[in-house]
């Protein structure tokens, strides 16, 4: 595992070619300068918060950083890459009819083929739903073109959900560009559905998109102003219909939770914690897990959050001590609960406990292969573990061969 390999890496490549000083890109981009040093020494991981604010200070993408998209290593990797080619395409042509006079598929279909990109999401099987994406687009833009009113309005919400799933292709497989654009289709479909709630859904993908690119300002700003419309709908809490509200509710306060880790403002952490009371709370009233909006809400995503966002805050000790009072059910998506042993191997790494973080890995891997191959976390945790390793490690070094780490 070569050091100019590593996010820290590339950020002292790209520094020097700026000619500026760590001391300098630190002040720049707003992070600590301990902690900058540390990371281009290999000493410490890049967290995502410390990439997008670096990036955004010597004006590069995120992905220049994290060295994404991953170069394919194997005939399932290249195959994923194949099918990114041909959604492109079809992204590229979301307003076009289709130049054949085809019939538009029944709703009934379009709802069971929806349905079906969703449980490949959460089980992150990106080959399956790479193959499957572009037609599924497809046929909804020859829907959108050919039904009529309440039946359109459908369409634009299916569309809407398949873009969402679309943006989630596109951005662990490391398109960020692509991803972006996904996130403006959905909400050009949110806007035509008549579903107000998708509009919420818009603007809580859109600060995912401004915060990556290190404008957690107005990401903050975005999530507040989406906060304060949808306050008044929560209301009475007997009639039907309102825990949708409650869930995308919590929801955009669990983003706005994030954004605020990320900000590296003075008052981050108790903003943070704010945004997560007022999910939990949301999550308490509904008593259950949903899945509204394929954004999965309920008291076992708000548990992985009390830990992802104490890591996000660097703040170990909280995430390794909560987390041992988690046991996650094996009906939450696989994505979520990867993606919880992936931020508590992070915190094992802060710890300088490699043991507890190899062990998390493994178990993110077992649960959902391909979520973490391509997350970019796991490929800085394996090199921080890499430098923390004081002898050969056969568990790591197989761990890096598998993630396609040289040596």
């Amino acid at each position: 595992m070569r050091d100019e390999q590593s996010a820290g890496g590339r950020i002292a490549t790209f520094r020097k070619l700026k000619g500026w000083s760590q001391r300098k890109l630190a002040d720049r981009a707003g992070v600590s300068y301990s902690l900058l040093t540390k990371v281009e020494a290999g000493h410490k991981p890049a967290t995502p918060a410390l990439i997008s604010a670096v990036a955004r200070a010597l004006s590069l993408n995120v992905s220049q950083i994290t060295g994404q998209p991953y170069a394919p290593d194997t005939p399932t990797d290249v195959e994923v890459f194949e099918h990114i080619a041909v959604l492109r395409r079809e992204v590229a042509a979301y307003d076009l009819p289709p130049t054949q006079d085809d019939r538009p598929r029944l709703l009934t279909d379009l709802r069971s083929a929806v349905t079906e990109l969703a449980d490949l999401r959460h089980g992150v099987n990106l080959l399956k739903l790479g193959e499957k994406l572009p037609n599924v687009l497809r046929d909804l833009r020859l829907a959108a073109h050919r039904y009529e009113e309440h039946e359109k309005e459908e369409v634009y919400k299916l569309l809407a959900e398949t873009y969402a799933a679309a943006g989630q292709l596109t951005y662990k497989m490391g398109y960020a560009d692509l991803s972006s654009i996904t996130t403006d289709r959905y909400q050009w479909a949110a806007a035509q559905s008549g579903d107000p709630l998708a509009v919420h859904i818009g603007e809580y993908l859109r600060a995912g998109e401004l915060m990556v690119a290190g404008d957690t300002a107005s990401a903050a700003a975005l999530m507040n102003a989406s906060l304060d419309r949808l306050e008044p709908e929560l209301g009475d809490r007997r009639g039907d219909g309102w825990e949708p509200v409650w869930a995308v509710w919590g929801n955009l306060h669990l983003k706005a939770a994030l954004v605020a880790a990320r900000s590296g403002r003075p008052d981050a952490k108790p903003s943070t914690w704010q945004h997560f009371e007022q999910a939990k709370e949301a999550a308490e009233q509904i008593g259950h897990d949903r899945d509204d909006y394929r954004l999965f809400f309920g008291p076992t995503n708000v548990d992985i959050w009390s830990v992802a966002l104490a890591v996000e805050l660097c703040d170990d000790a909280a995430a390794i001590s909560t987390a041992k009072n988690i046991h996650l059910p094996d009906s939450a998506p696989r994505e979520r609960r990867s993606h919880h042993f992936i931020d508590v191997a992070r915190a094992h790494v802060w710890r300088n406990d490699p043991e507890g973080a190899l062990r998390c890995l493994f178990r993110a891997r077992e649960i959902s292969p391909q979520h973490t191959r391509f997350h970019p976390q796991v490929r800085e945790t394996t090199y921080a573990l890499g430098r923390i390793e004081r002898r050969t490690n056969p568990s790591l070094r197989s761990f890096a061969n598998w993630l396609g780490m040289d040596d």
